[in-house]
């Protein structure tokens, strides 16, 4: 016993001794960051900005990298805080949260043009792309996962790089050199580039390399697993029935006649195989339920090769001519032996000898936490281009590399120098002025950050996972994998296909007399065309009858249909989805979409220790590790919400007889007011996100932050404020915990900015409430509409 506790108090120092390590390696690498620039501000008589002070960063650092403000609870613990390195401590545990995934997810699909709907693939690249920030992927190999996709959907989200683009493979390769080479060559498509160097035929040589891309469908769930395994024994069927060989010369007409009879033999054998395999199709297909979609696979074919347009006007090819793979610049890369074309390419771009590729993902970050980019615009690179501190960009890429392209290690760096934690830049840079960055800029909140913030002002826990959304998934993804072995799913099938067979006799006659009666009704509408009086509504009447038993006869066949689907359901895809969801989970098979009847825990409330803990690690106990695939049964769920929301009702001082109301004000809380990450991506139109800018993924980086009356009539309007003023919002519970008219002005300061009035703003607010705005919530309303509030600074 005292050997294991030695042992684990051994394990406990080890991952101390490496916190401190990386802190004071991020620290180090801070440090020369800032000695670069405060090299770069000596150079051109520059002062820094003034350091922000703790209510300042607290606020900043919760926007830039979970991307919401704090709660007051998380505000007033770190603002509590004196402990060495705070701060920084403060940055780690916010990048290793799952709001750091919410948060980069909305970057990188602004970027990519990420739809979670209207694509086959659209699901599965959303999880591709939160599970590489989840895991903190390494940026070069992130991007060769999807340069290099090949796959199935779902099993494989990185081919939704190619599906997003599908028919269209010259514009993918446009985008591909833009968004990780920040070049744009698109202009060469059509011709040589008028402005940079970039000719027609490189533009095609680029294109070649992913021109072999292959994009087809294949139908996902039930009837993916029925097609291959009836395309598999139509293979072993013409392997059965082979084709005898025609008899060697000198033939004779024995020899001859001998052949034709075989082959007529093989022939009418194969025929009839094939007969019997293609009607078992059929029936297969007439059991299954309707409208099962089908999805994309994308292969790569080496031998597709691509060819100059048929009105291409330079010299140095002709018209229609084959155009082999060729890189535009950089560092030369020769295909390895078995590595295909696309999968060089992808090699060659994602290399930390490709300047540009190292170049553009820095400066990427680098305007995520500053508000500019070294090097503006970032996407549009030419050889003359010279960033506004070129050493310090110099050493940027290097860092990157050096961290084998770590993004969470370089967010870290960059968040820990202290120009960072210094207050914002007001000032406006114009296109074309040089930034020295002083200090970050101040910047609008993006759509997502305004939206997850008032999130943040009605859910006190507003990053835990919400199981109903991962569920959904889950269970989307489901929908298209194979339930089962083919084999056994055939067999399963054929069961079900049986039933149709075995359907009353009288379904064909029911059919006869539909038709019937759809004859009859036609001719006694021709004949009340044609007369007038009695003889027309009798005539018409006659139809409506006709009518009438079409429609009863069509239901009754629609019910013989339908029990016979209802029966492939229960018999076939449930079992089969139970089946899986085991295999996947490890756990029996259950639905968590529901409306849990919460009770009250007998067990003593949560201690007084627990309360600064935070319930925000109970999402991370409801996802496995890594992949984000639900791992607890609902009772489990239950349970750890439970638990989290009893610790929250003790921190609150809600009465304990209601808490049974305050549990289920939090349930529809975590289902209905969701962070803009768990929402579909894009919004819809419309949408509060969509209304401030959110992109609409058709382009690339097509967000803005741009005000608009919309939006201030928005703020003023909207559903989401009765929601904050709700008595179990996060914001009221605070307020809730003041017990004087001063400290209730305090939590509402708290609350909405990060920190406590001014005794300017005090006066101010005591004033309004002698002069009639004497409820909290008209100092909610009005802060939330300030520029202070909008504004991240």
């Amino acid at each position: 016993m005292k050997s294991l506790l030695a042992c684990s108090m051994i394990f406990t120092f080890w991952l101390g001794s490496l916190a401190r390590a990386d802190t004071e390696v991020s620290a180090a690498a801070a440090a020369e960051i800032d000695a670069l620039l405060a090299k770069d501000w000596a150079a051109n008589n520059l002062t820094p900005n003034a350091p922000a002070d703790d209510s300042v960063f607290v606020r900043r650092i919760y926007l830039d990298v979970v991307g919401r403000i704090p709660t007051t609870r998380e505000a007033e613990e770190f603002l509590a805080s004196r402990e060495e390195g705070w701060r920084a401590a403060l940055i780690d545990k916010l990048l290793d949260s799952e709001g750091y995934v919410q948060n980069y997810f909305h970057y990188w699909a602004d970027v990519l043009r990420v739809q979670s709907k209207g694509q086959r693939t659209g699901p599965a690249y959303v999880h591709f792309v939160k599970d590489a920030l989840r895991s903190n992927k390494p940026y070069d190999m992130f991007v060769r996962e999807m340069v290099a996709g090949e796959g199935r959907a779902w099993s494989d989200g990185a081919i939704g790089y190619y599906t997003r683009d599908r028919g269209m493979p010259l514009d993918n390769m446009a985008s591909t050199v833009r968004v990780f080479l920040g070049t744009r060559i698109e202009c060469a498509q059509c011709h040589n580039h008028p402005f940079d160097k970039w000719t027609q035929k490189q533009f095609y040589g680029m294109a070649a390399f992913t021109f072999g891309v292959q994009i087809r469908d294949f139908g996902g769930g039930i009837v993916g697993g029925i097609s291959d395994l009836v395309r598999d024994q139509d293979m072993a069927i013409r392997t059965t029935f082979k084709q005898p060989a025609w008899p060697k010369n000198p033939a004779t007409e024995a020899d001859r006649l001998a052949y034709w009879t075989e082959m007529e033999k093989v022939g009418r054998a194969r025929r009839e195989a094939e007969e019997a395999l293609h009607q078992a199709e059929r029936l297969y297909n007439q059991a299954l339920p309707r409208g099962n979609p089908h999805y994309p696979k994308v292969t790569f074919d080496e031998k597709r090769k691509i060819t100059l347009p048929p009105n291409y006007q330079y010299d140095d090819a002709k018209p229609r001519s084959v155009v082999e793979a060729a890189f535009m610049t950089g560092h030369a890369c020769t295909p390895l032996p078995g590595e295909t074309r696309v999968q060089a390419y992808a090699r060659w771009l994602a290399n930390p000898d490709n300047d540009r590729f190292n170049r553009v993902v820095v400066n990427r970050l680098w305007k995520k936490a500053f508000g500019l980019a070294l090097i503006e615009p970032l996407d549009d690179l030419t050889d003359n281009t010279v960033a506004v501190n070129p050493e310090l960009l110099s050493h940027l890429e290097k860092l990157m590399v050096s961290l084998n392209y770590d993004m969470k290690a370089y967010l870290r760096i960059l968040f820990n120098t202290s120009t960072y934690q210094r207050q914002a830049s007001h000032e406006e840079v114009a296109p074309g002025t040089a930034c020295h960055f002083t200090g970050p800029l101040l910047r609008r909140m993006t759509a997502e950050q305004l939206w997850d913030s008032f999130v943040t002002l009605i859910n006190p826990d507003p990053d835990m996972l919400n199981m109903t959304a991962l569920e959904y998934l889950d269970q989307r993804r489901l929908a298209v994998e194979k339930v089962a072995g083919p084999a056994e799913t055939l067999k399963s099938m054929q069961a079900a296909a049986k039933k149709y067979q075995e359907q009353p006799e009288g379904l064909e006659a029911m059919q006869k007399l539909m038709a019937e009666a759809r004859d009859e009704a036609k001719k006694y509408q021709s004949i009340a065309a044609k007369v007038t009086g009695p003889e027309k509504k009798a005539a018409l009447t006659r139809a409506a009858e006709c009518n009438a038993k079409i429609k009863s006869i069509s239901r009754e066949i629609t019910a013989l249909y339908n029990n016979a689907r209802h029966n492939v359901m229960t018999e076939v895809i449930i079992p089969g989805q139970k089946k899986l969801f085991e295999k996947v989970t490890g756990k029996p098979f259950e639905t968590i979409a529901y409306e849990p009847s919460r009770e009250v825990p007998v067990e003593a409330a949560p201690s007084a220790g627990m309360q600064t803990a935070g319930a925000a690690n109970v999402g991370r106990a409801m996802a496995a590790a890594g992949d984000g695939k639900i791992k607890m049964t609902k009772a489990e769920v239950a349970e750890a919400e439970t638990r989290a929301w009893s610790e929250e009702a003790t921190y609150y001082a809600i009465p304990r007889t209601q808490w049974r109301d305050y549990f289920r004000s939090r349930s529809r809380q975590s289902k209905q007011w969701l962070r803009a990450a768990e929402i579909e991506s894009p919004a819809p139109r419309g949408h509060f996100l969509r209304e401030f800018g959110q992109s609409d993924r058709e382009f690339i980086e097509n967000s803005n932050s741009e005000a608009s009356v919309p939006q201030a009539l928005a703020l003023m309007n909207s559903e989401l404020l009765p929601q904050i003023v709700d008595r179990y919002s996060q914001l009221m519970l605070t307020v809730g915990r003041a017990r004087f008219s001063d400290e209730k002005i305090d939590a509402v300061y708290m609350a909405v900015l990060s920190r406590k009035p001014t005794a300017r703003e005090k006066d101010l607010c005591l004033q309004a409430q002698d002069n009639g705005l004497s409820t909290v919530e008209d100092l909610i309303y009005a802060l939330v509409n300030t520029r202070q509030f909008i504004f991240n600074q």
